[in-house]
């Protein structure tokens, strides 16, 4: 360990934590990892060079170890990984009044190029791939394009507008091959890329959320009032199409058909304050896991808007009235557990991409916790390994 963070594990069976020493508000899972339930964690300091923290999870000894601590230049606003290259991933940072945003790749112990960030303590150094260039607002996210045949394809939303990039090999400064104004009176805060369509993005933007075309850099339909506070999070299914989720500070996480955009195919009072994050599970899309400023982490169990009812139109309406929707013998929507290990705002929450019943949410403090789907919820699973 160095003194720059600290290993905090628990044995008989109780969740694993590791502490940054600085604040921090990202954590993203290594999607292209299948060995090992790998996580990068992503500092906020204003006054001290911030860091990425490079983790996994350790099963046999129930712990969260350390593999490395990376020197990041800026603080950082958002982290997220290619879907195919472990080693690659993405960062919106800030410093003073400036934005940016760009790749890195997490070089090998002893491996050090003089033209990138400075090693860290670890004599570990981030490799910056390519800038992202263009941005003249705040920047809020980079999407990866979660299609293999578009692997190479990054999408940037700052406040004022959505660019769409080429990763091209050996070119460290990238310009937006397209992009298109998001609106006078719209301030993006984040988006998700549908897993089932490579051209299409939804944005969320206020209280709306819009779905883009990026062959036309157009927007198509249009959820006008999808809360009635800041809509912070949107999240495809990523097994059944046409299905999205949103998160706002009301509170609420909503389940939409883009299809049929009247109302919500089902709506949960989720937390007692803002919601920061809400995320389907890669494999079993029944799962939902939302963490927010109320400091709980909470996992729902939600099959009405899931791929195993994909042939049947579902519910419409609250998790407290769907009695008509279901035989007797059919599981309910709601809350399957709430994790309160956290003391401070959660503002991330990531499914481990080897492990589908592991996960890790990470507080302001910087805290990060690992912990795993119950037992008992994972036996409502319509497939359960």
């Amino acid at each position: 360990q160095t003194e720059s963070n600290c290993i905090m594990a628990s044995g008989n069976g109780s969740a694993p934590s590791y502490g940054v020493k600085y604040q921090s508000r990202c954590i993203a899972p290594q999607l292209g990892e299948r060995e090992r339930s790998r996580f990068l964690v992503g500092t906020l300091s204003l006054r001290e060079e911030n860091e990425i923290h490079h983790l996994h999870y350790s099963e046999g000894i129930n712990e969260i170890v350390s593999e490395g601590v990376y020197h990041h230049p800026h603080e950082i606003w958002d982290l997220a990984c290619s879907p195919f290259d472990a080693r690659l991933f993405s960062t919106v940072y800030r410093h003073g009044e400036e934005y940016g945003a760009s790749v890195w790749r997490l070089l090998p112990r002893g491996k050090i190029n003089p033209g990138s960030s400075s090693p860290g303590p670890q004599g570990l150094q981030l490799d910056q791939v390519a800038e992202l260039k263009g941005h003249s607002a705040p920047i809020k996210s980079v999407l990866w394009c979660p299609l293999s045949t578009k692997q190479n394809v990054l999408v940037s939303l700052d406040e004022e507008t959505i660019r769409v990039y080429n990763l091209e090999d050996g070119k460290k400064t990238l310009e937006a091959r397209s992009e298109a104004k998001a609106g006078d009176l719209q301030h993006i805060a984040g988006g998700s890329w549908d897993p089932h369509d490579s051209n299409s993005v939804a944005v969320a933007s206020g209280m709306l959320v819009e779905i883009w075309d990026l062959r036309t850099m157009r927007r198509g339909q249009k959820i006008d009032q999808a809360h009635g506070m800041q809509v912070r999070d949107v999240d495809f299914n990523p097994k059944r199409q046409n299905t999205l989720l949103t998160a706002g500070d009301d509170s609420y996480i909503r389940f939409w058909d883009t299809r049929q955009i009247a109302t919500p195919l089902l709506e949960l009072q989720a937390h007692n304050h803002w919601i920061w994050r809400a995320k389907f599970n890669r494999v079993y899309d029944e799962l939902v896991l939302s963490g927010g400023t109320d400091s709980a982490c909470n996992l729902w169990h939600v099959p009405s808007v899931s791929s195993s009812k994909a042939g049947r139109s579902g519910s419409k309406g609250s998790a407290n009235d769907l009695s008509g929707a279901r035989t007797p013998r059919e599981p309910h929507d709601g809350l399957a557990h709430t994790y309160t290990e956290h003391e401070d705002s959660i503002y991330g929450v990531a499914w481990s991409a080897k492990d589908p019943l592991l996960f890790a949410s990470l507080s302001y403090d910087g805290r990060v916790i690992v912990d795993r789907v119950p037992d008992s919820v994972r036996r409502k699973l319509s497939n359960p390994y």
